[in-house]
């Protein structure tokens, strides 16, 4: 017996020995990784979007949630939750089915065109797949600050920037994300300024028509029965008709059979006018309009490099932010010709300003 005791010692040594390499080994891959520097100054550089591809998902809980146990708002559809990793990120996931993924496309793409152009602030956003689902993974802004406060979004407004107020209108504007305001934006400050981080920026897939300065009209849907036979004239904005206080049964009754039934019952009132026109065999609606309070995407500030950026966008490089999307059905020789119009709005407008405050008009 008393020979035996040095041998289980030495097993007892050994296996101490191993169970401890083996924590050491696993600290190394997660609490003692170097930190992440997730501020969003760091957000164009490659590094986070990286770690977001190549973590391994420790948790998966809803955003919704999430939201409610921190006493925060969830104003949002969809399948939406907060994932953390390994190498201690945390994400936003949106689940889409895999043949509905434009959404997570145009998410993807939106950060592209913050890279491209240096604005505005878009968080590092991947195309991704968890337990199955395929979707956008988009880096979770830490703050607790909560933009649909009374006066929270007002007063970041001011706190913020001219330079940066301005070019988040422009690409809203030049980019097409229509759905802009305190529900899609975050707030983050640190000790020398306020950052407006722009989110959910999926609405630059819709195709639309839009004069700089005015409200958009989104296109909702198509139908051959229309034989609308207008394709060759340009868009109708003073022939816009408005239906008041609409509802899904007023909608059918004024435009008939000429779209599915899908959309007249998954339609949405927001309590405003639905203004539209009939163009091109397809439906165009005007969001927001009657809504006074909507911030329309527009600026009379351009400065000299953000000018330089914008002038810099061809089919070339609108075709590298959007190589995500390459598959997908929204992305058209017409989608893209459509935001370098835009762009030449922006720039003509500036133009013009210049010309006459040097007098020559």
């Amino acid at each position: 017996m008393k020979s035996r005791i040095p041998f289980l010692l030495s097993i007892l040594f050994v296996s101490i020995n191993t169970a401890y390499a083996g924590i050491q080994e696993k600290s190394k891959t997660t609490c003692c990784l170097p930190p992440v520097n997730t501020h969003p100054e760091n957000w164009k550089n490659s590094e986070i979007a990286n770690l977001l591809k190549k973590g391994k998902v420790v948790s998966i809980r809803s955003m919704r949630e999430h939201l409610h146990s921190l006493g925060k708002k969830a104003e949002f559809d969809g399948k939406v939750f907060i994932v953390e990793f390994d190498n201690g990120l945390k994400a936003v996931f949106k689940s889409f089915s895999k043949d509905d993924l434009e959404d997570a496309y145009a998410e993807v793409a939106a950060y592209q065109a913050s890279i491209a152009l240096g604005f505005p602030n878009v968080p590092p956003t991947i195309m991704t797949e968890i337990n199955g689902m395929k979707g956008s993974l988009q880096l979770f802004v830490e703050t607790n600050i909560d933009a649909l406060d009374p006066g929270i979004y007002e007063t970041a407004l001011k706190e913020t920037s001219l330079e940066d107020k301005a070019n988040l209108k422009l690409f809203y504007f030049v980019f097409g994300q229509w759905d802009s305001g305190a529900h899609n934006t975050l707030i983050f400050k640190d000790k020398v300024k306020t950052y407006l981080i722009a989110i959910d920026n999926s609405g630059i897939r819709n195709h639309q028509f839009v004069k700089y300065g005015s409200l958009p009209f989104v296109r909702l849907c198509y139908s051959d029965s229309l034989q609308t036979n207008d394709w060759h004239k340009p868009f109708p904005f003073n022939e816009a008709k408005v239906i008041q206080n609409p509802t899904s049964e007023k909608l059918k009754k004024i435009l008939g059979n000429n779209f599915p039934e899908s959309f007249y019952q998954s339609f949405k009132s927001y309590g405003y006018p639905f203004r539209y026109v009939i163009y091109r065999n397809s439906l165009w609606r005007q969001f927001h309009a009657g809504d006074e309070k909507f911030v329309v995407s527009f600026t009379n500030h351009l400065s000299d490099q953000t000018r330089k950026k914008l002038k810099s966008l061809n089919l070339a490089r609108l075709k590298k932010i959007f190589a995500c999307a390459k598959n997908a059905d929204f992305l058209t020789p017409a989608y893209l010709n459509a935001i370098l119009d835009r762009r030449n709005q922006v720039l003509q407008y500036f133009d013009k300003q210049s010309a006459s405050d040097k007098g020559e008009f």
